[in-house]
């Protein structure tokens, strides 16, 4: 079963159940009606629902999930002032679903289980709680965690009963259940709860509901190496798809029966349907479809021996991959078309692209550096605690004293090692796959930018955790155990800063935060456990109307430090009880609003601890401005401008 049919599933499967369970006022239906409602409205429960159903349109209509997610917050934190029960559980419901498509399960599975425990808190229907059931189930079953998507499930299906709710509500939890059997490696099984499906379905005349089960039927049969049948199973989700006009699941269905002509040996019969695949996918801006699409119709074409069509699909393919940054699409890619030139004997070409397969690893290089340097954080935290009880035995003697020494000098030594061959390792994985002539100059300042950071963050903090461990050596020589348990300390803290440094590093680089609403999350991130901390009643907003603008890596880094030192100061010193922090468009620009009710200050009085000199810098090197308001018992407003666009 493909990633573009699950989603589908998903969207319908969420948006009939949530809208059969909750009606408001009506608000406009378009993305730009709405956009603008939300310019004018009132602040109030329509404008939360209005938020709301801004950010699900963004989901499925632009997959902007970063602005949705910033969206979603944005209607909590309304709705929570207004004590809008039925707003907050809609916000979580939509993070959710903005993390699902996003693919980063662990959070989506957080907010759906929030929304269920929302359920409960605020006495929401009881159609509400199966819903919500099935959606912890459903983000389960794609953890890989069949048995607590079984479970829950179950125990969805088991309310359901006993509240004597109607069955319909389980339209959606049968396929749940059918689809943890699939991939337990028991397709025969998950027949039975498929076609209970399309009998509720066929009972309440859902032709969607129909249509995505036979569909869900097809994926059977395929994996039972029943091609006929699979194609029947198919071709009738085609036709209900057709006749509802979901062209999602069209999508799918065509690329599903092209690929079944192929395994009956009609490759010629399936490619009217890829292309039309191909066209509809178009239609949606659904490029990872599009992708697969053209990589299926190659394969077809190879099937009939075709091979100059299907190099060329195949090619088409890849580049689009390769604009994605697709890396498992890359990989399978390329090793596709070493077969194709492989078939002809075009052994030389063969070798390049399966070389070229074997060697790509720059869409996996920057997260795993961050995993690597995780363990090695990890075992400075198992590190410490093994120092504490060496401390405490009184048995330990001058022999043991030296092997630990020298177990404590190795792990330093390996952890700085470490760290800088995983970051020169992600810099050169950079570099290599944006090798072109026209980067160069880029890429090289790109690398002079990460040296200077990884000395200035980094360089200083390794020497200090070298210093401090030779010192730990001596005190513990000298048997002064209080000592040396504060040096362990403080290398600890040194190694967590290291990380705290590296992490903002590979942020900065990581091209998939090019835009302002990741920088707008991370901040928001950033600042709500330091505002909490202080009890600072913290509210967040950017405008509806930025989307995916893309951002430079200099500008995103420049931006994201000038508010965080904002967000430090006004922690720190201003005493505030309520903040503020506002993305806007002015006039073309980006306007950064930080504001709080503190006691304020005099800007003009000379102060080390504000950084405002080095804000400034950084402002004028993204050719911005800043402005700090503020006075004694007024309160301060940081004001950044940013050219965008």
């Amino acid at each position: 079963m493909s990633n573009t049919f699950l989603k589908a599933c998903l969207v319908f499967w969420l948006l009939t159940q949530f809208l059969a369970t909750c009606g408001w006022a009506q608000l406009p239906k378009s993305l730009d009606s709405l956009a603008q409602y939300l310019k004018t409205a009132r602040r109030d429960t329509n404008y939360v629902n209005a938020l709301n159903d801004f950010g699900w349109k963004l989901i499925f209509e632009k997959a902007a999930y970063d602005s949705t997610i910033v969206l979603a917050r944005q209607a909590e934190s309304l709705a929570v002032r207004l004590k809008f029960n039925r707003g907050i559980y809609t916000a979580h419901h939509r993070e959710a679903a903005a993390y699902f498509h996003k693919n980063d399960l662990p959070k989506a599975l957080a907010y759906f289980q929030k929304t269920l425990e929302d359920v409960k808190r605020f006495g929401l229907s009881k159609r509400q709680q199966v819903v919500a059931m099935g959606n912890v189930a459903l983000v389960y079953s794609h953890l890989n965690q069949p048995q607590k998507a079984i479970d829950t499930a179950l125990a969805a299906i088991r309310f359901q009963e006993a509240q004597q709710l109607p069955e319909e509500c389980l339209s959606a939890i049968y396929p749940t259940i059918g689809l943890m059997l699939k991939q337990t490696g028991h397709p025969a099984q998950a027949l039975p709860y498929y076609r209970k499906a399309v009998a509720i379905d066929r009972a309440m005349h859902d032709s969607t509901g129909i249509a995505i089960s036979n569909n869900h039927i097809g994926n059977i049969y395929d994996d039972l190496n029943n091609p006929a049948q699979a194609l029947t199973s198919y071709k009738a989700s085609l036709r209900g798809a057709e006749a509802v006009g979901y062209e999602l699941l069209q999508i799918d269905a065509l690329q599903n029966i092209g690929r079944m002509y192929d395994k009956l040996g009609q490759a010629k019969q399936g490619l009217p349907y890829l292309f039309r695949a191909v066209k509809l996918a178009e239609k949606q801006n659904a490029d990872a479809s599009v992708t697969r699409a053209n990589y299926n119709i190659a394969g077809l074409y190879q099937s009939l021996h075709d091979y100059p069509n299907a190099e060329r699909y195949a090619l088409k393919a890849l580049a689009m991959a390769e604009k994605n940054e697709d890396g498992e699409a890359i990989v399978s890619y390329r090793k596709g078309i070493a077969e194709i030139y492989a078939e002809q004997k075009k052994y030389q070409q063969a070798y390049s692209f399966l070389n070229q397969s074997y060697n790509f690893t720059d869409s996996m290089a920057t997260a795993q550096a961050k995993v690597e340097v995780q363990k090695l954080i990890a075992g400075y935290e198992t590190e410490k605690k093994e120092a504490r009880l060496r401390l405490l035995q009184k048995e330990a003697q001058l022999r043991q004293r030296d092997l630990e020494r020298s177990q404590f000098q190795a792990t330093a030594l390996l952890v700085g090692g470490a760290l800088l061959l995983l970051l020169g390792g992600a810099v050169s994985a950079w570099l290599l796959n944006r090798a072109r002539l026209r980067r160069l100059q880029e890429a090289q300042q790109l690398r002079q930018q990460i040296a200077q950071d990884l000395h200035d963050e980094v360089g200083s903090t390794l020497s200090s955790i070298s210093l401090l461990s030779g010192h730990t050596d001596t005190l513990l020589s000298q048997n002064r155990p209080e000592s040396a348990q504060k040096m362990v300390q403080k290398i600890y803290q040194d190694a967590r800063q290291i990380l705290e440094s590296i992490d903002e590093i590979i942020w900065t680089i990581n091209p998939g935060n090019d835009s302002l609403p990741q920088i707008a999350l991370r901040l928001q991130e950033y600042a709500q456990p330091l505002m909490e901390s202080k009890h600072i009643r913290f509210s967040f907003a950017i405008d509806p109307s930025f989307d995916m603008i893309p951002i430079s890596m200099e500008v995103r880094r420049n931006l994201y430090l000038i508010g965080k030192e904002a967000i430090n100061n006004l922690v720190k010193y201003s005493g505030a009880t309520e903040a503020t922090v506002r993305f806007e468009s002015q006039q073309g620009r980006l306007q950064v609003l930080i504001q709080d009710n503190g006691h304020g200050f005099d800007p003009a009085r000379p102060s080390a601890r504000t950084g405002q000199q080095s804000m400034n810098q950084r402002a004028q090197a993204m050719s911005g401005s800043l402005d700090v308001h503020s006075g004694t018992g007024a309160g301060t407003t940081v004001r950044l401008l940013v050219p965008i666009g």
